[in-house]
């Protein structure tokens, strides 16, 4: 296959020679060429030809979707079927909004109708077809792996762990003394290792598959009460003081999770004593909650940089992914979260998420 960025080998399917020697023309013109540097056509008269022909070696496909065989979106679909791996630009004669549309939405990278199509138009078309046909199997080779990695999380981690942590318990429950201890220590870091791949499955199927899929109403005050009750078991010296009732909106179902670990990570951070306030208000659109926190806070060039992947604090022992778990979450969920001063100079943590009706 040739490098998009310097040469493309098309594939032309069009059984009008007329129409066969305009797009030839179109590609000749010397104006395209600032572009791409060269463009080789291969002209066939029908779909079936295409049997003939090794397409590996081709960039792109254009077709005509008046053919002998077939007419319309049926065309597209047959030819989709033959070369699943080459992007396809659709030719027609008609200037149709809504069958363009809907050929994109069965397949094909664009829609160009004949008439006032020139050289340069076709070129742009077809190398940004080759791009983004390239970015789009890239993207599923990366799909792929992810399930594969989270499929081995599922089988061989989990599995293991979960058989670990059963061990653990029955020697916990007929053990005393120093060994009872050592075997409790088991169950806990069991139950640690377990919840922490439960989090990594759930951001590798948020970005292996479309993240809005699992999205439901929920009660924020609801899971904001859990989310508390959780940080108050840490420190029982917090006070964690939820103001949020009566407030739908729109996210998954680990939810929970996403304001556990926010609330979880303002205890650590922000002393034994610390007091933290959750409120919200409700726009049009999104619901923003405010974490906020009387804490030592979060100096301004570091409140972008703690979400990313592997950040911790320096007096922290955990592994750094907790706030890149909430970041990824709340992105999926298709909304964001930033960080601020609160009123008492601590941290304020406000996370964005669309609300429902």
């Amino acid at each position: 296959m040739s490098d998009a960025t310097s040469r493309l080998d098309v594939l032309l399917v069009e059984d009008n020679p007329g129409d066969a020697k305009l797009v030839d023309h179109h590609l000749d013109r010397a104006g395209a060429t600032h572009v791409v540097d060269d463009v080789s056509l291969t002209k066939l008269e029908s779909l079936g030809a295409i049997k003939d022909v090794e397409t590996e070696g081709y960039d792109a496909l254009l077709l005509d979707l008046g053919l002998p065989e077939s007419t319309g979106l049926e065309t597209l679909d047959r030819a989709t079927d033959m070369v699943s791996e080459l992007p396809i630009i659709v030719l027609t004669g008609m200037q149709d909004r809504r069958k363009s549309m809907e050929a994109i939405e069965r397949g094909a990278q664009d829609y160009l109708p004949k008439s006032g199509l020139d050289g340069d138009r076709l070129v742009r078309a077809l190398r940004y077809a080759v791009v983004r046909s390239r970015q789009q199997r890239t993207l599923q080779r990366r799909r792929d792996q992810m399930e594969f990695f989270n499929s081995i999380l599922q089988h061989d981690m989990l599995n293991g762990m979960n058989v670990i942590r059963a061990r653990g318990e029955l020697l916990a429950d007929t053990l005393d003394g120093d060994d009872r201890e050592y075997a409790e220590t088991i169950v806990d870091w069991s139950d640690d290792i377990i919840d922490l791949t439960e989090k990594v499955r759930s951001v590798l199927k948020t970005l292996s598959e479309d993240g809005m899929s699992e999205m439901q109403q929920r009660d924020l005050g609801v899971v904001l009460d859990a989310a508390a009750d959780r940080a108050r078991s840490k420190s029982p010296a917090a006070t964690v003081n939820n103001h949020v009732t009566d407030i739908e909106v729109a996210a998954g179902k680990l939810l929970e999770d996403v304001f556990g670990n926010l609330l979880l990570n303002a205890v650590e951070h922000g002393g034994e004593d610390v007091t933290i306030d959750v409120t919200a208000t409700v726009g049009d659109v999104f619901v923003t909650v405010v974490i906020a926190d009387d804490g030592p806070g979060i100096p301004p060039a570091r409140r972008r940089q703690v979400f990313d992947r592997g950040q911790k604090g320096s007096g922290s022992s955990g592994t750094g992914f907790g706030l890149y778990f909430v970041d990824s979450m709340v992105e999926s969920y298709g909304g964001n979260i930033w960080i601020e001063e609160s009123d008492d100079g601590g941290a304020a943590f406000h996370v964005e998420l669309p609300r429902t009706e």
